[in-house]
């Protein structure tokens, strides 16, 4: 391959640098390809012009080498040179796309199991590969099919720890009707030099909730509001500068959603939902209001469960028998399912539910940053895919934020979301989010002008020390206090304990909900008091992952507060589902025996019902039912390892002796490997150190196998945090 000639980059930017520019003391690098950059060369060079104008000296490197280890190579290079080093780079075009291995601990809710004859499928499209510079990468193969995407592992000898010393965007696109992907790349990169010039305030804010998400719980919505108008508190102000919309307000969502989203004020758009690379799936099937809708409502439920039936194999005659005798319904109800007609009806009803791929063109969103917090919307991997088609259509949208793999509901996803107005760059924002799957898509410096005055650059002190952030934590907005922990935990210029304190004391919801969450990357006992208060918090968010980490963690000194919150009336439909998953985790004879000591019902109106039901919820989730299933004699090993895998979303802490034990009495490789894989997810635990201290055992013997070991030692590493 032919190598980078450092000079000739250097010769473009010198042509790009105004006078300004070269006192800069940071870079942004724009990786292109060959065809894209001849093709689009003005406009790159317009693009790069305005992001020199944000004061980063800029880079301009043509993919000769095709080759991610070879791009990363010189990734390294900018980010460690003495004068203006990188923040962060965008790649247009056809640049390689790294599918990696191994590494599914940095996602948030992907985790399927991995397979070499599924490779696309069973591997994560990330730039993490590109922007976060500890890792290391090996790599396996380059797809035959899809020559764009280079398969990699996460081997044992890399740090288990994802932390981006940079960020990054992708702007990706393909044809589309009489427009070559050139033709769009060009459009969009004039849209977003244009938008810059204009240099906005965030003046407006639309969050949606879709079907299903986040159990549809009015309390997280209501919640979510309170931290925006912290965010920004001049949004506060007559304008109506945060709007909100449920699926449940109009039968098809999707088209006042849209509307919302081609207003032209818009600035911000956070979307709530369930997706796919071509979907974005708003609505269920709407609640009926009269007898009329329950009759539609049966009808159209009948029709698509005997017409599944159907593609599955079934008789179409047995099918409408089966399903009439089940509901003990009138068989004529069903005559109508496979006419034409009907079948076209049910169709078209089906598309307006959603928002499809086919509706961008016709759709042209306005917002100019927006967030879609849902499964596949940013699959980059693909050619189409969501978050490309809303940069790339003639709206004013400049930035998505998407996942490319599925995605857990409950986490931050719009984590210091209020520092972006404040003037924080887009990049800099997610980079202290930094998800394996989680990208940005468009121009990642692209930032609002501060909607409030303050006295500094905030892309500038990102890079000072913890006296300014420390002081930061007095009387700034709450957005910047926010931020300002962040960059002391990782600086390593708080402790625990005064994070604590803050936890204790702050009146403000978006500061408390921060300080918790850096508290977990302690995990000491300050960690432990903090899931106590947590669970009583008066923020669903808070109480929400009060109850995710008290899972986590395991530690009894918790069951009291769980006991307590888990027996409280309305929690919010969220939180009393990870109560649920939380109360599992721990010894059921404790659980019960708390609650008998507490009698939190003992006020109620209907003590003896209520009592009765959360004792059946309590036998219910009870973890000993989960133990007992590995002791099952008729189980398989293949059984065995399918159970001992759920425990990677299920941290059952009373089972991690026994699975010691049966990783020392069963020799079936894969079986062995799944345990030591599953402990690995324990990084919460109070019994992290001796897992890992287990783990560092099996990797220092020769009594296991090369991939039992390095599996082991990726553990350790994961427990130890390293």
């Amino acid at each position: 391959m032919k190598v980078l000639n450092l000079k000739r980059v250097l010769f473009i930017v010198a042509l790009l640098c105004t006078t300004s520019v070269i006192a800069a003391e940071k870079g942004f690098a724009i990786f292109i390809d060959k065809v894209s950059y001849k093709e689009a060369k003005a406009e790159v060079d317009a693009y790069a012009q305005s992001i020199e104008k944000q004061g980063l000296k800029t880079y301009v490197v043509e993919d000769v080498w095709y080759n991610p280890d070879s791009i990363k190579a010189q990734i390294k290079s900018l980010a460690t040179q003495k004068d203006a080093p990188i923040e962060g780079m965008v790649f247009i075009g056809d640049i390689p796309v790294p599918m990696l291995f191994d590494a599914q601990h940095f996602a948030s809710g992907f985790k399927p199991k991995q397979s070499m004859k599924r490779m696309e499928r069973s591997s994560c499209p990330s730039d993490r590969f590109y922007d976060d510079l500890d890792l290391e990468f090996e790599f396996i193969a380059q797809d035959e099919k899809k020559p764009n995407l280079f398969y990699y592992t996460l081997p044992a000898t890399s740090t288990q720890v994802c932390s981006p010393e940079l960020y990054s965007g992708r702007i990706k696109t393909c044809d589309k009707g009489d427009k070559t992907k050139y033709d769009r790349l060009k459009a969009y990169l004039k849209k977003v030099v244009a938008q810059k010039e204009k240099n906005e305030t965030l003046s407006q804010i639309f969050y949606f909730a879709g079907h299903g998400y986040n159990s549809e719980s009015i309390l997280a919505r209501m919640d979510e509001k309170i931290a925006y108008r912290e965010h920004f508190p001049w949004l506060q102000r007559q304008a109506n500068g945060i709007v909100f919309m449920d699926h449940l307000d109009d039968e098809f969502s999707k088209f006042p959603l849209m509307c919302q989203m081609q207003r032209k004020d818009l600035s911000l758009a956070i979307l709530h939902h369930h997706g796919y690379p071509d979907e974005e799936y708003l609505n269920g099937f709407p609640l009926p209001k009269n007898a009329t809708d329950e009759l539609k409502s049966a009808n159209r439920f009948f029709r698509s469960k005997i017409r599944k039936a159907v593609e599955g194999g079934e008789d179409p005659d047995a099918a409408r028998e089966r399903w009439a005798k089940k509901y003990d319904i009138p068989l004529h109800w069903l005559d109508s399912i496979f006419t034409r007609t009907s079948i076209l009806e049910d169709s078209l009803y089906n598309d307006k539910l959603d928002l499809h791929i086919t509706d961008l063109g016709k759709y042209q969103p306005n917002a100019k940053v927006v967030f879609l917090d849902a499964c596949f919307n940013g699959a980059f991997n693909h050619d189409a895919y969501m978050a490309e088609e809303y940069i790339f259509e003639e709206g004013e949208c400049v930035v998505t934020i998407a996942n490319s793999v599925n995605s857990l509901q409950d986490k931050w996803c719009d984590r210091h979301v209020g520092m972006l107005g404040y003037g924080l760059r887009v990049g800099n924002m997610v980079k202290y989010n930094p998800y394996l799957g989680a990208h940005i898509y468009g121009d990642p410096t692209f930032a609002f002008a501060p909607g409030e005055e303050i006295s500094f650059d905030v892309n500038e002190a990102i890079y000072k020390n913890n006296k300014f952030w420390k002081k930061q934590l007095k009387n700034a907005p709450v957005a910047i206090k926010c931020f300002a922990m962040e960059m002391l935990v990782k600086n390593k210029g708080i402790t625990s304990e005064e994070l604590l304190e803050v936890f204790k004391t702050s009146p403000e919801n978006t500061v408390r909900l921060v300080v918790f969450m850096m508290l977990t990357t302690f995990k000491d006992d300050n960690f432990v008091e903090a899931i106590t208060l947590a669970l009583n918090d008066s923020y669903e968010i808070v109480q929400r992952f009060g109850a995710i980490y008290a899972g986590k963690c395991g530690d009894e000194r918790i069951i009291p507060a769980l006991v307590s919150a888990f027996s409280r009336i309305a929690n919010g439909s969220r939180v009393d589902f990870q109560l649920r998953g939380a109360v599992e985790m721990f010894p059921h004879e404790k659980v019960v025996a708390e609650f008998i000591k507490q009698d939190p019902c003992k006020n109620y109106y209907d003590k003896e019902k209520q009592v009765a039901r959360i004792m059946a919820s309590f036998d219910r989730y009870n973890n000993t039912l989960l133990e007992n299933e590995l002791d099952l004699p008729e189980a398989t090993i293949k059984e065995k390892t399918n159970m001992v895998r759920n425990f990677r979303n299920k941290n059952l802490h009373t089972v991690t002796d026994k699975l010691i034990q049966m990783f020392q009495e069963e020799s079936d490789e894969d079986f062995r490997f799944t345990i030591i894989e599953a402990f690995g997810w324990f990084n919460y635990s109070y019994k992290r150190n001796e897992l890992a201290t287990f783990c560092e055992q099996v990797w220092a013997s020769d009594a296991y196998s090369d991939k039992i070991r390095n599996e082991a030692l990726k553990t350790a590493k994961r427990l130890r945090g390293i």
